[in-house]
């Protein structure tokens, strides 16, 4: 067994005796325990530093720099209005397809990049994690912020833009944590599963690039769910992603939430998949150093 294999397969624990010297206690790992919570919390310090690293390091060298931010929705947004909503015909259900669209885009945006910077953030990051220990959970939760940070700019251009539209916010723009709460929880669970296979098998890396665009139509970002056709309505009902989408755009719309039972069936999918990540995370940690 390497040393990476014991230094990943045993947990070191600090205690004070009686006699005020130190004693180190030493256990087998175990699935997931209170400590393991306990032990990110320990190093919070840390994820705060990893997450100022990722934000500030986004987009550093770059000519527009912050500006990416606003420009990659609107400009999605706008090429959605006239593809869907000039080419295709498609209905803004009441509202411009730009508002329409955007309102949609804002929380896919949020998944969609938390999923990439998740899946990818251990390759990425090989050498630390082959040097260092520390609690390798870390770095996938460390791209949170950058995503928070993204959602946050994107929210304020789609306020601006919509009010000089006519549109009003109603009470149900207070959904709107809840809704980006379950596509971050949906991302971070895929990408802990997807961070998990990439360490062995590289080919994931080319593949969920490809992935993500056919899921972003599978999902209602574009168009709402009362343009799918009633022959492909059941595959659209049973992707969880076509709800939380739909629930944002929703709120941020002032209509109506969307049914119960899929409201509950999201939540359901959300926690299943992280529940899952952090399975197929936990196993995958043991020997990460030595696949790097």
């Amino acid at each position: 067994m390497s040393v990476t294999q014991i230094e990943q397969a045993l947990i070191v624990e600090d205690a004070v005796s009686d006699s005020e010297s130190p004693i180190m206690r030493i256990r087998a790992v175990r699935p997931w325990m209170w400590s393991d919570v306990k032990e990110l919390w320990d190093y919070r310090d840390l994820l705060s530093t990893l997450a100022m690293r990722d934000l500030k390091l986004r987009y550093r060298q770059t000519a527009l720099g912050v500006l990416w931010v606003l420009f990659q929705p609107l400009a999605g947004a706008g090429i959605f209005s006239i593809v869907f909503g000039r080419v295709a015909g498609l209905s803004g259900e009441g509202y411009s397809y730009f508002i329409f669209s955007l309102s949609g885009l804002l929380v896919w945006n949020a998944f969609q990049s938390t999923l990439s910077k998740a899946s990818t953030v251990l390759i990425s990051n090989g050498a630390l994690v082959s040097k260092v220990y520390f609690p390798r959970l870390l770095l996938p939760l460390s791209t949170l912020l950058s995503t928070l940070v993204d959602f946050l700019v994107g929210l304020c251009a789609f306020v601006v833009i919509a009010l000089s539209s006519g549109w009003m916010p109603t009470w149900t723009v207070l959904q709107l944590p809840l809704w980006l709460g379950l596509s971050l929880g949906m991302a971070v669970g895929s990408g802990l599963i997807a961070a998990s296979l990439m360490t062995r098998f590289r080919d994931v890396q080319h593949v969920l690039p490809m992935l993500l665009p056919f899921l972003m139509y599978a999902t209602p970002v574009a168009y709402g769910m009362t343009a799918v056709p009633a022959d492909y309505k059941n595959l659209f009902d049973f992707n969880p992603m076509a709800w939380v989408v739909e629930g944002a755009r929703n709120a941020f719309l002032g209509r109506a939430f969307v049914p119960l039972g899929w409201f509950v069936y999201a939540i359901a999918f959300t926690l299943l998949v992280l529940v899952l990540g952090v399975v197929c995370f936990r196993r995958m940690e043991r020997n990460l150093a030595d696949v790097l």
